[in-house]
């Protein structure tokens, strides 16, 4: 009888033991997905061959990103870009550019810009253009912070004297 009962203590506290530590080390319980949508990045002419950056300031609440998930203290776990998007006002201004890159900056010093999608080349007679994001480039540090900078590069073919505005929907895989 004591046998029985030391074997089933036993396996109790590995079983509680084994539950506690993936638990509290394991993935995170709960994922949402988070996008911007239409984000203009308006580029003012004139523009020189090569790369020229636009930026869009993004507020960032997580009271409002999680609504009824948010508890006061959290953390996003992991956040990663799943989709990127940007199409052209005026699509005849598409023909002048040839790539484009999409990054994320903040005003932390010890947080370094990161890129997060690119699309090159560029192909100039779509409406819309999907860039290829790097998903395994973590930015939860970023969701942290009270704004942070989306910054679109677009890398213009030659010198054009016009405003060039692009609208970019960015959609985020956030872990918590």
């Amino acid at each position: 009888m004591k046998k029985l009962l030391i074997i089933v203590l036993g396996s109790f506290l590995i079983f509680a033991c084994v539950y506690f530590v993936v638990r509290f080390f394991g993935a995170p319980d709960h994922t949402k997905t988070y996008t911007l949508k239409d984000i203009d990045f308006v580029y003012e002419g004139p523009l020189f061959q090569g790369s020229n950056s636009a930026q869009y300031v993004a507020k960032i609440d997580l009271k409002e990103i999680l609504a009824g998930d948010y508890k006061e203290g959290m953390n996003i776990d992991n956040a990663v870009l799943k989709n990127a998007t940007a199409q052209c006002v005026d699509p005849v201004n598409f023909q002048d550019i040839n790539a484009l890159v999409f990054s994320v900056a903040s005003d932390k010093s010890d947080l370094p810009m990161r890129e997060l999608a690119v699309v090159n080349p560029l192909i100039s007679t779509l409406k819309s253009i999907k860039l290829k994001p790097s998903k395994e480039v973590d930015i939860s540090d970023f969701f942290a912070e009270k704004q942070v900078y989306l910054i679109l590069d677009a890398s213009f073919l030659r010198d054009v004297n016009a405003k060039v505005n692009l609208k970019g929907t960015f959609e985020f895989e956030l872990k918590y």
